[in-house]
C-alpha cells in the first residue's frame, strides 16, 4: 500500500510541474521546406521538437529558446508583394515585455499565439504578434495566396485576412 501512496503523491508533484515545463502542449510536425523569397534568396525553414530556424549560408534566425512553435507557414498574408513567416507559437505569459498599460501582471501560464515576421537583411524581424488566441488554433492552413485557414478545436472553420494593422476575422 505504501508503494500506491508514493505513486500518488509522486503524480501529484510531477504532473504539475510538467504541465509548467509545457510538455503537455500540442506538438507540431518536425519538417523542413526550403522557401525562395523574392530576391531569390533560398532560405531553408525547420521546425524540430518545438523549435524553429530559418537558415540560409549560416543560421540566420531562430525562435527564442523558452517558445514552444507548433507549426509555421509562409505566404504573403499582408498583400505587400512580399513572402511573410507565420509562427503558431506557445509561451507564457499573454504579452511580452511591453503590455498594454491597463495590463498590472503578465500572465505566466502558457497561451497560444501567431506571430508574423518579414524577412529583412538575411533575418525575421516582427511585424505582428497577437496576444493570447481565443480560441485556440487545432489547425491552420494558408487558402490562395492571402488568406489564413484555422480550424479550431470544436471543429468551427475561420478564415483570417490582414487588416490595417492584424489579422481580421472574413469568415
Amino acid at each position: 500500500m505504501s508503494g500506491l501512496l508514493y505513486a500518488v503523491i509522486l503524480a501529484v508533484v510531477a504532473l504539475p510541474l510538467l504541465w509548467a515545463r509545457g510538455l503537455f502542449l500540442p506538438s507540431g510536425k518536425d519538417r523542413t521546406e526550403t522557401v525562395c523569397f523574392e530576391d531569390s534568396t533560398s532560405v531553408s525553414l525547420s521546425l524540430a521538437q518545438g523549435r524553429f530556424t530559418a537558415a540560409g549560408d549560416s543560421n540566420i534566425w531562430q525562435s527564442e529558446p523558452a517558445w514552444h512553435v507548433q507549426d509555421f507557414l509562409t505566404c504573403d498574408i499582408d498583400r505587400d508583394g512580399s513572402t511573410e513567416l507565420l509562427l503558431l507559437v506557445w509561451r507564457r505569459g499573454n504579452y511580452g515585455p511591453s503590455k498594454p498599460f491597463w495590463v498590472k501582471r503578465n500572465d505566466t501560464s502558457w497561451s497560444q499565439h501567431i506571430f508574423i515576421y518579414n524577412r529583412q537583411s538575411d533575418t525575421f524581424v516582427p511585424q505582428w504578434m497577437s496576444s493570447q488566441l481565443r480560441p485556440k488554433v487545432a489547425r491552420w492552413a494558408v487558402q490562395g495566396t492571402d488568406t489564413l485557414f484555422i480550424l479550431t478545436p470544436e471543429a468551427t472553420e475561420t478564415l483570417w485576412q490582414w487588416g490595417q494593422w492584424g489579422l481580421v476575422r472574413t469568415g
